[in-house]
């Protein structure tokens, strides 16, 4: 019934979920893969999200990080069961979610496991998918790349996909009601690709390809799960430019998603993600912690919000404005430490160790426009300070502690 419904409701006019929508946010990366920004998301778009939209995915090995993160989520904490309640076929209470939906449909002989094998061969192997009748109500599709480095994403891949959105998105020349068309537009999410650990840099390498997209994502107001974003930065926002697909990174001098999930509690900071619905525990392909592709199911779980309608833009859950710009000294020091507060606008300081655990909490109350902290006694290393000031923006810097 449930997919019946959503046929009568888009040939009404009353829902159109692939039009426009227009906010600052279409690109779900490391600021946004949070479990504060999931939980600050209107109920009601959840569940409108979950029972109107109907997921197509392909992938290969690192694509698993949004599925198995997705099939994780629905086990996390009281009431997600409901929430983000997803399976792999039709259920009217669930986020129908079609793992490796497209290969099959590709033409004969052609490789379509993922956006890197045979980089043009997503085109005609999506056309045939979203042709077929048995997926007349798929209204979104999302395939993934594998390594993304030296492939050809401005004369490919962007191409590509604004194609298919001509064809098949909202007000495209395959979306009606004439021979040979389908009448329930589709929403198509970009995504960039996975960092390489010390290789990232470069021309076609990672961070090259993934500025690429973005580019083109905000110009056109289309949708990116921002994979590269959310391989290199740590849960306090901190960027690492060697960084691989797993959180590990040399400067940062291990691996920070490791050490940041051993430092929290499994139920309540973060979950196990799932081979699929009610499958078995299992870490992303190419991972040895769960922490990416929790986060890959929260960038997930914004956009399809996006898609029905949740206008970020305008709710109090927009990611804050980061500024590196706190002067503190001495830095380094090795006991008793001064932040400039000139504007008199500081609300809180927190103290973030290595492990990123809060160490300090500090409400400036009288010291006014010079806030001292004491480190006496904490270990040598580097911390992290990070200032919420009057107007919710964030003020950030590094604080290294020696003997």
């Amino acid at each position: 019934m449930k997919k019946v419904r959503i046929i009568q409701l888009f040939m009404a006019g009353l829902v159109f979920l692939a039009g426009p929508v227009f906010s600052q946010t279409y690109i779900a990366g490391h600021l946004v893969a949070k479990e504060q920004i999931l939980r600050n998301i209107p109920e009601s778009i959840i569940n409108k999200a979950r029972t109107e939209l109907i997921v197509a995915y392909q992938h290969t090995s690192h694509g698993t990080h949004v599925s198995r993160g997705v099939a994780g989520l629905q086990d996390y904490k009281s009431g997600d069961e409901v929430l983000f309640g997803v399976s792999g076929s039709p259920d009217a209470a669930k986020l129908e979610f079609r793992d490796f939906a497209l290969e099959d449909y590709a033409p004969p002989g052609v490789d379509a496991a993922d956006l890197s094998r045979e980089e043009t061969a997503f085109i005609q192997t999506t056309r045939n998918y979203l042709d077929a009748p048995e997926n007349a109500t798929v209204n979104v599709v999302m395939w993934s790349h594998c390594n993304i480095s030296d492939h050809d994403i401005a004369g490919n891949y962007l191409p590509g996909m604004d194609s298919l959105i001509a064809e098949y998105g909202a007000g495209g020349s395959m979306i009606g009601t004439g021979a040979g068309q389908r009448e329930i537009p589709v929403t198509f999410i970009f995504m960039t690709g996975h960092a390489n650990k010390n290789d990232n840099t470069g021309a076609l390498n990672a961070k090259e390809q993934a500025a690429t997209i973005i580019a083109h994502c905000e110009t056109n107001q289309q949708f990116c799960l921002d994979y590269y974003s959310i391989d290199t930065h740590t849960m306090d926002d901190t960027y690492y430019e060697d960084t691989g697909d797993n959180g590990d990174s040399d400067t940062y001098g291990g691996n920070f998603y490791i050490d940041w999930q051993d430092s929290h509690t499994l139920g309540e900071d973060w979950f196990e993600n799932k081979r699929g619905p009610g499958l078995d525990v299992v870490y992303g392909e190419h991972n040895t912690q769960h922490i990416t592709a929790n986060r890959k199911a929260y960038a997930m779980w914004f956009i399809l919000a996006r898609i029905a309608g949740w206008d970020s833009g305008t709710s109090s859950v927009r990611s804050p404005e980061v500024y590196n710009d706190l002067l503190i000294y001495p830095n380094p020091g090795s006991g008793i430490f001064f932040i400039e507060n000139q504007q008199d606008d500081f609300e809180i300081i927190h103290v973030i160790d290595a492990l990123g655990r809060e160490i300090q909490n500090i409400s400036p109350g009288d010291q006014s426009s010079r806030i001292s902290i004491d480190l006496t006694g904490f270990p040598v290393g580097i911390y992290s300070v990070r200032v919420t000031d009057k107007e919710k923006k964030i003020h950030q810097s590094k604080l290294i502690v020696t003997q």
